[in-house]
C-alpha cells in the first residue's frame, strides 16, 4: 500500500471511529435527557409542578444536580418539554388521521380518539388534573399547537363547505375550539370522577362538532 492510499485509510479509520463515539455520546445524552423527563413527570403526576424541585428530580433519576441543568434550566422547562412532547405526538396522530379519513366525522373522531387515547393513562390522567393551570399556560404558548391551530384554520376554509360561518375570525375561533375543546372535556370528567372512554368521548365531540360544521 502507498503512502497516499495509507493516510487514507487511516483517516477514514479515524473518521469511523469518531462517528461511533459522536454517536455514542448522542445516545447516552438522549438517554439521561429521557430519564430526567421520565422521572419529572411521575413527580409532576403525584405532586405537581409547584411542588416539584430540581433536587426531587435528581433524586428520583440518581443524575447529579450539575448535569441536570446541562438539559434544563429549571423545572419549569423540563414541564415544557414534556407537553411539548405531548403536543407533537397529538400533531403527528392528526397528520396520519387526516391521511386515513374518507370523511368529516372519521377525521374527527379519529384526531379526539387519538388525543384521549395519548393521555388516558392512570399516570397522565394525574398529571392532568395536579397541573391544569400549567398546561393551559404552556399549550398555548407552544409553536407545535399554534401550528395545528394554523393547519386547522386552513382546512377548514379550504376543504370544508361550511355554510354558517362566513367570516375568517370565525374559522380561527372554530379552530381553538377543536384544540381547546378535548382537554377541557378530558378535566372536567377525570375531576368529576365520572368515567367515560376514550370512544364516548371522542363520539360526542366527533358528534357535536360534525353537527356544528356540516349542518
Amino acid at each position: 500500500m502507498e503512502v497516499r492510499e495509507l493516510q487514507e485509510f487511516l483517516s477514514g479509520s479515524r473518521v469511523n471511529k469518531t462517528v461511533k463515539v459522536l454517536g455514542k455520546r448522542a445516545s447516552q445524552k438522549e438517554q439521561v435527557r429521557n430519564r430526567l423527563m421520565q422521572e419529572g413527570l411521575g413527580l409532576f403526576s403525584s405532586v405537581g409542578l409547584e411542588k416539584t424541585t430540581v433536587a426531587h428530580i435528581v433524586e428520583q433519576s440518581e443524575i447529579a444536580r450539575g448535569t441536570f441543568y446541562n438539559y434544563f434550566p429549571d423545572t419549569q422547562s423540563l414541564f415544557d418539554a414534556l407537553i411539548e412532547e405531548l403536543n407533537q405526538n397529538v400533531k403527528s396522530a392528526i397528520q396520519q388521521t387526516r391521511k386515513e379519513s374518507d370523511n368529516v366525522y372519521d377525521y374527527l373522531y379519529g384526531t379526539f380518539k387519538s388525543y384521549f387515547d395519548l393521555i388516558g393513562t392512570p399516570e397522565m390522567i394525574q398529571f392532568h388534573i395536579l397541573n391544569q393551570a400549567h398546561i393551559r399556560q404552556s399549550s398555548y404558548q407552544s409553536d407545535i399547537i399554534k401550528t395545528i391551530v394554523k393547519n386547522l384554520n386552513r382546512d377548514l376554509k379550504s376543504d370544508l363547505k361550511i355554510k354558517s360561518f362566513t367570516e375568517k375570525y370565525e374559522f380561527l375561533l372554530l379552530s381553538f375550539m377543536l384544540v381547546g375543546a378535548p382537554p377541557e372535556l378530558f378535566i372536567a370528567t377525570h375531576t368529576s370522577e365520572i368515567n367515560f372512554s376514550s370512544d364516548q368521548l371522542a363520539t360526542f365531540l366527533a358528534k357535536l362538532f360534525y353537527k356544528v360544521l356540516m349542518e
